[in-house]
Formats: C-alpha cells, structure tokens, sequence
C-alpha cells in the first residue's frame, strides 16, 4: 500500500530522505508503529501522531492512501 508521510520540526530528519511527495511503500496492515520503525523514529520519543488529520496511537493500523504526520508536542508558558 501507498501512504504518504511528512515530519516536522525535529521529525523531519526521519523522513528526509523520502520522496519530495513523501511517498512510501508498506505491507498492508503496518500500524503506524511500524512505519515509524521503518522512518527510525524511536518509539518513546514524545511525538503527536496525525493520520488523515485526526489524533492517533501508534497501534493505529495504516491504510491505502493515508497520511500520516509527526511533529514534537508544542510546550509553552
């Protein structure tokens, strides 16, 4: 299956390397964590999860099309 992913901020040395569109190939059924075995993006790094938009766990099992987003979580004062 095809989905297209993108990192920003401190993410975007996982997925420097991709296409420009951000296109990736993976096995059907890949949940978001193995996406992000396959970008070398460590698993208790603290990070927000979008696919399609919406809030996601790392469990979330992945699907033709989708898009899925890193980014840090944002701190302030």
């Amino acid at each position: 299956m095809m989905i297209t992913t993108k990192g920003y901020a401190s993410f975007r040395k996982y997925t420097a390397d991709l296409p420009a569109e951000g296109s990736l190939e993976l096995p059907e059924g890949t949940p978001v964590s193995g996406l992000m075995k396959r970008l070398g993006i460590p698993i208790g790094l603290k990070k927000i999860i979008l696919v399609n938009g919406r809030h996601r766990s790392e469990d979330h099992v992945l699907l033709d099309g989708d898009t899925v987003v890193f980014f840090p979580p944002l701190e302030g004062g």
